[in-house]
């Protein structure tokens, strides 16, 4: 076992954001942002465990500012704490001084079975920023293990949490080697992604005229089961808040495994968007109102998570 100081873990990767990262009016994609985050990460966990991490929830994400067409990010990720066989990391996207985003998660070490195995590097705090942020991520750690206990019954509910909903899509893909980090397993920032756009594309099609949509922030997500080369993934949206300006999406993933068909969950997720106009500002969406019981139970859900959100 050797152990490593936390600013040792770091990992910087630049970017310059492409025509292909942006929408029309020149902002980068929320979805863009995910990925660079969560991948940037995934570094970082893997020079500590010395092997491949994947992903297996990240915290409460907020878009702080937009990023736009031309700029140059850093994306930097630490490994803040380890735990037998997992890392918590933080991560942020930074234009010269200023933090536009931040975000935490949690990576596992695993062997080539995709199966948890022990880290055996460990890191520690030699300064009081390092030990403050250490404390922080043990604490986030034991928060979400209450969260988490019962994700094995999760992995097989298969139910759709957007059954019932007016304002709800869904879409399939295959697998294919261009989504994935090591033509085994899909890159999780591949995967937020897709989520973000089938978000993104669900509150463009109830908007149903001329404007636009951002991602604002995700609530603390968790995934439960890998999604592997040549599995087939199910995105299933449904709108279950709408504000003034703003939605919440739940997105709901599902790996079919093409052997047998049999359905696992891998994640559910809400996406928080804010429609904007032109000029980059929000702007007033048509009014909704849960009809529905169904509607109405979705809506109350996204009404005290909203408040959670903001107290936190």
């Amino acid at each position: 076992m050797s152990y490593l100081r936390i600013s040792n873990t770091r990992v910087i990767t630049k970017r310059l954001i492409h025509y292909e990262n942006t929408n029309f009016l020149g902002r980068l994609h929320g979805g863009d942002m995910l990925n660079f985050l969560v991948d940037t990460g995934m570094i970082s966990a893997m020079k500590v465990a010395r092997g491949l991490a994947v992903i297996a929830s990240i915290d409460d994400v907020i878009f702080k500012k937009p990023i736009m067409l031309g700029d140059i990010i850093d994306i930097e990720a630490e490994v803040d704490y380890v735990g037998n066989t997992s890392m918590e990391v933080s991560m942020r996207a930074i234009k010269g001084d200023e933090v536009l985003v931040e975000a935490f998660a949690t990576y596992v070490k695993v062997d080539e079975f995709l199966r948890p195995t022990i880290v055996e590097n460990k890191v520690y705090a030699e300064s009081n920023e390092e030990l403050e942020r250490y404390n922080k991520a043990l604490k986030r750690r034991q928060e979400r293990a209450e969260n988490i206990k019962d994700r094995i019954r999760k992995r097989y509910d298969t139910s759709d949490p957007t059954y019932g909903l007016r304002y709800r899509t869904e879409s399939t893909y295959i697998v294919t080697p261009d989504m994935t980090y090591d033509g085994r397993i899909i890159s999780a920032g591949k995967l937020l992604k897709l989520m973000d756009d089938i978000g993104g594309a669900l509150c463009l099609n109830y908007i149903s005229e001329e404007g636009a949509v951002v991602t604002v922030s995700i609530n603390s997500t968790s995934f439960y089961t890998p999604i592997r080369l040549s599995d087939i993934i199910k995105i299933r949206a449904g709108i279950s808040y709408v504000g003034s300006t703003s939605f919440e999406v739940i997105l709901n993933v599902i790996r079919l495994d093409p052997r047998n068909f049999v359905e696992e969950h891998v994640t559910t997720a809400y996406f928080n968007y804010v429609r904007i106009d032109k000029s980059g500002r929000p702007t007033k969406v048509k009014e909704y109102t849960p009809i529905t019981e169904r509607e109405k139970q979705v809506y109350q859900e996204a009404i005290e998570r909203r408040k959670k959100f903001l107290k936190s």
